[in-house]
């Protein structure tokens, strides 16, 4: 059984995030982040592992999945404002329903997702430690 509040170790989650640099830029590797990076909360350390070189081993395998000619979808690129595309997000806290905080962007809602219980805003209410 796993702890549901259990954060992922740092190295876990930095490494998910760099074989995933694999990807191109752009709306499918945040996606794909944010949603592999996910899925390591509440893992034990070596569960983290597991999943961790899984990550690293298929990286070049999601690529070739999120870059093949039949799943390519057009993204009109120029309705993101200009400083958004230039990674100048204007991040604001959001809530959830729940009362969870998070940061999205003003002008595109781009979400970020390092805002945690360290975060500056992490003390802003909804996000307890475990």
């Amino acid at each position: 059984m796993t702890s549901a509040g259990r954060r992922p170790a740092w190295w876990s989650a930095s490494v998910t995030r760099a074989a995933l640099h694999a990807i191109p830029p752009g709306g499918a590797r945040d996606r794909w982040q944010q949603e592999l990076i996910s899925e390591l909360y509440g893992l034990s350390a070596g569960q983290q592992v597991r999943h961790t070189l899984g990550v690293v081993t298929r990286a070049p395998a999601l690529r070739a999945a999120v870059t093949g000619r039949d799943r390519i979808i057009e993204e009109n690129i120029m309705r993101k404002p200009i400083r958004c595309r230039l990674h100048l997000h204007k991040f604001l806290v959001a809530s959830t329903e729940d009362g969870s905080r998070f940061l999205r962007c003003r002008r595109c809602g781009k979400e970020d997702p390092g805002l945690g219980a360290g975060h500056w805003a992490g003390s802003l209410g909804g996000g307890g430690s475990a």
